[in-house]
This record gives structure tokens, C-alpha cells and sequence, in this order.
């Protein structure tokens, strides 16, 4: 009879299963790897960090235009443009600092026009924005929000009471990136500007700055400023050779706005001097 012979033990090879790992790490690199390419290339940014000040400038220029359009189409408010202004030094991580833009929409209203024209703008801006106005619940406070897209945000918030609002247009904090130096809007200043500067008691405008926006309908927006102007004694008595037909719609002792000619005025108290600025709307 035959003795059953004990089964022979099987051989392990752990030097195969090393590689098959060392195989199943190094595809699932190349996977996502892969797929990070191809989400770089094709994917949208889904976090403001994912693309730089540089890249969002162009939706900030739009958004600007957008927002100063539907600020200036108005007979009931007085609207001025502002120059994009890059702060650095924000922080788009805990380790990683950036840059952000913004530029800002002034409107001057009537003292009890904050709301009504905070909504008007907000119904003229385009649909994808998906901006809205309203009053806080108490009713002291107004406000404006929309969304340019790109993670550019439109938002402004003030007093019901309020003759001043500012819309300010922002990219948030961005990755630096090789931003282009504007180059300096040169024209001529309209004589309305000579005028009131004049009639505030300076012979001459002097150095005159210009901030200028492409508009979506067309043209661009002109606000012409001059500041430093000596304050007068009193400033509605001085402004009243130029006010004479105009529309007034902001005459406080600490600044008068009113429209005439086409064109919006402003005369704004900034420290101990007058800032005087004539606007052109977008049609011009």
C-alpha cells in the first residue's frame, strides 16, 4: 500500500506582488495625471484662485462698463466713473498672497432715491448677473449684489438715506499675473468743467484726470476730474451761475451733483479741498 505523499508547500513570491503594485501605482499616477490635463484644459475654474488677475481683469473692464451704463441711463441720479485700483497684499491661501481689483461706480440720488435707483441699475444690468436690490428688514440700510461671472462680484451697500452710493466692482484676491500698464486717456476736457471749477473761484482747471470704460451698448464713459479746489464760503451760492437749468439732484454742504448739458457734475468735498467732476455718459 502506498503512503500518500504530504502536499508540497506553496512557493510565495512576494517579489511578483511588489511589481504588480509598483505596476498599479505607476497607471494610477498616468490616470491622474491624465485627468488633471485634460480638467485644465477643458473644465472652467471653480475657485477664484484658479485664475489670475491678469485673466480677470477683462470680466472686471466688462462688468465695469455694464454696471456705469446702467448707472448713467437715469434723469433721477448722477453717475461717475472711477480708475481700477490693484491693492496687493491680500491673501488668496493662508501661504499665499495676491492682488485684487476694483473699481467703483459713484451715484449721486435724491435723499429719498437710494432704493428705487439701487433697483432701477440692478434691472438694467444684464440677466446673467442675477442682481438684485433690496432694503434691510429694519429698512436703514439698501443694498445691491450681482455677479459678473469669473468670481467678479458687483456689490454696494449704504443708508436708505443715503445721497452717495458706491458700487464697487471686484475681482476678490487673485494669483499675481503680468498685467498690462494702462495707458493714460488723453482728451480734451469739456469747457462745463472750466466753468464750475471757475465759478468755485479757480481762474483755471489746472491738471485734469480722466478715467474712461468701454460700454456694452456702445461708446465709453468719460468722467473728468480736478481736485484741490479751494473750498468757497458757500458752496451753493458759488455753483448757482452753473446750475441754472440744470436737475439737480444732491445739493448738501458737503457736495452738490446735478445734470445739464448731457453731462453729470459733481462737486464733492474731499478733507479740506473740492473734488469737481464733469461725466459723459456712454452715448457721447
Amino acid at each position: 500500500m502506498t503512503t500518500p505523499t504530504a502536499q508540497e508547500p506553496r512557493v510565495r513570491r512576494p517579489w511578483l506582488r511588489r511589481r504588480w503594485l509598483s505596476v498599479v501605482v505607476v497607471l494610477w499616477i498616468v490616470l491622474v495625471a491624465g485627468l488633471g490635463l485634460w480638467s485644465v484644459r477643458n473644465d472652467p475654474p471653480t475657485v477664484p484662485e484658479q485664475r489670475d488677475i491678469a485673466e480677470a481683469m477683462p470680466v472686471l473692464e466688462r462688468a465695469s462698463g455694464a454696471v456705469f451704463e446702467a448707472a448713467a441711463a437715469g434723469r433721477d441720479r448722477a453717475a461717475e466713473i472711477d480708475d481700477v485700483r490693484v491693492r496687493p497684499g491680500c491673501r488668496v491661501t493662508p501661504v499665499r498672497s495676491g492682488v485684487e481689483a476694483t473699481r467703483v461706480v459713484t451715484v449721486y440720488v435724491r435723499g429719498d432715491g437710494a432704493l428705487p435707483v439701487l433697483k432701477a441699475i440692478a434691472a438694467a444690468l444684464p440677466a446673467g448677473f442675477h442682481a438684485r436690490a433690496d432694503a434691510s428688514t429694519s429698512g436703514r440700510r439698501v443694498g445691491l449684489e450681482a455677479d459678473a461671472g469669473g468670481y467678479v462680484a458687483i456689490d454696494a451697500r449704504a443708508d436708505a438715506a443715503s445721497q452717495v452710493l458706491l458700487i464697487e466692482i471686484s475681482t476678490g484676491c487673485r494669483p499675481e499675473g503680468d498685467l498690462t500698464p494702462p495707458v493714460p486717456a488723453v482728451a480734451e476736457p469739456p469747457a462745463q468743467l472750466t466753468a464750475v471749477v471757475r465759478a468755485l473761484g479757480q481762474q483755471a482747471a489746472g491738471s485734469v484726470g480722466l478715467s474712461t470704460v468701454a460700454c456694452p451698448g456702445g461708446g465709453s464713459g468719460r468722467t473728468y476730474t480736478v481736485d484741490g479746489v479751494p473750498p468757497p464760503r458757500d458752496l451753493g451760492a458759488a455753483l448757482q451761475p452753473v446750475v441754472g437749468g440744470a436737475s439737480v439732484v444732491r445739493a448738501e454742504p458737503g457736495g452738490w451733483a446735478f445734470l445739464a448739458g448731457g453731462r453729470a457734475v459733481a462737486v464733492t468735498k474731499r478733507e479740506s479741498a473740492l473734488r469737481v467732476s464733469v461725466t459723459e455718459p456712454c452715448s457721447r
